[in-house]
Order: C-alpha cells, then structure tokens, then sequence
C-alpha cells in the first residue's frame, strides 16, 4: 500500500511540472511579458479612435525679393532742350599756401545763368567742369544755396556760381590756356577762364569776387 501511495505522489508531480512547463513555453512564443492567465486591460474607446498627430515642423518664410528702383527724379531730354544756359563769368584763384601751390591746388568759380523756358519743372543733374581729358563735379564742400542748382520751376531764372576745386594738369590747363568746358543739362559750353590773385589775397578795389 505504501508503495502504491508513492507512486501517485510521482505521477502529480510529474503532471505539475508538464503542465508548468506549457505554460511557460506559450508565453515565451507570443513574446507577452504577462504570467499565463493574467488579465490585460483593453484599449480604450478614445485610444482606438485617436488619429496619430503628425509632429509640426516650423518652417521658415522667406520674403519675395523685390527689384529695387531709384528714387532719384530724371528729366526727360526734350524737357532739358528748354533750359537755357548762360556763362557770365570764371575767375580761377590758385592756391595761396606752400603745400597747395606744390599740389598746384586752385578754386574755380562759373557764374551762370540758368533759364527754364518749359512748361514743367526741371531737376538737373550736378554740373562738371570739363578740362585736361578730365570731369570734376562742383565741390560738395560749397554745395550750398549760392553754389547750387537744384530744381527750376517753369519759367523761372537762376543765378549762381558754381565752385570747383581743382589740382595738378586740370589746374595747369586753366592756368595756361585760361579756357575749359563746362557740362550743365545735358550739354557742355566752353568757358574763358580768367586767373585771379591766390587765395588768401584780398579783392582789389572795385573788384567781384567769383
């Protein structure tokens, strides 16, 4: 009877460990982390019917290039064959000072009369003086409302006299020749130079200054 005893207890244990060994191998095929017969909870009504949200990318906007344009009024050529210009006179006053005279530095004055016989107003463009195979510009440094020619009216007459500075040949030309060009509207007019006293030096009695 002992014996018969003995051999059931084996028969349990043996059916124990089949039974252990089942189970473990079914959750190692469907690679579930849960013990055999472990509950797991379903997903959601919300999870199932959640869309997937794609993850925003900022993105940088890039402005349209745009053409740039000038600004600056330009008068159409038949407007600048209305305008009339008169040289009244250039008077050349070199250097008064060592380092100028080497430098042969000098200072133009042009007086001109401008005349706008159009019908619409005028913007012209800097003058220049024209000498020794060179353009020079009026001097900036006397760009004021005496040495300026800046819009003319219709029908309206300017006054003014127009500064240059001038060095080396273009100064030797003035100086020799005592002639030159002057280029206003679009049109160069030649100019008599007359060389005065050096900077510096007083005006003589009775004498204008250019």
């Amino acid at each position: 009877m002992l014996r018969g005893l003995l051999k059931l207890m084996v028969l349990v244990v043996a059916t124990g460990a089949v039974g252990a060994g089942l189970g473990f191998g079914m959750a190692a095929i469907t690679g579930d982390d849960d013990p055999p017969g472990a509950v797991v909870d379903p997903p959601t009504t919300a999870e199932r019917s959640s869309p997937t949200v794609a993850r925003s990318v900022p993105t940088t906007r890039v402005a349209p290039s745009v053409p740039t344009t000038s600004t600056r009024a330009q008068t159409p050529p038949d407007q600048l064959k209305q305008v009339r210009v008169s040289v009244i006179s250039a008077v050349l006053r070199p250097a008064g000072r060592p380092a100028g005279q080497r430098r042969r530095r000098a200072r133009l004055g042009v007086r001109v009369k401008v005349e706008n016989r159009g019908t619409e107003r005028v913007a012209l463009e800097r003058p220049s003086l024209l000498a020794a195979r060179q353009r020079i510009p009026t001097d900036p440094a006397a760009d004021n409302l005496g040495a300026r020619l800046g819009p003319i009216d219709a029908g309206e007459t300017v006054d003014v006299t127009l500064r240059f500075e001038t060095a080396g040949a273009v100064t030797g030309q003035l100086t020799t020749q005592q002639r030159a060009r002057i280029l206003i509207a679009g049109r160069s007019r030649p100019i008599a130079v007359k060389v005065g006293l050096p900077a510096g030096h007083s005006q003589p009695s009775g004498a204008t200054a250019p």
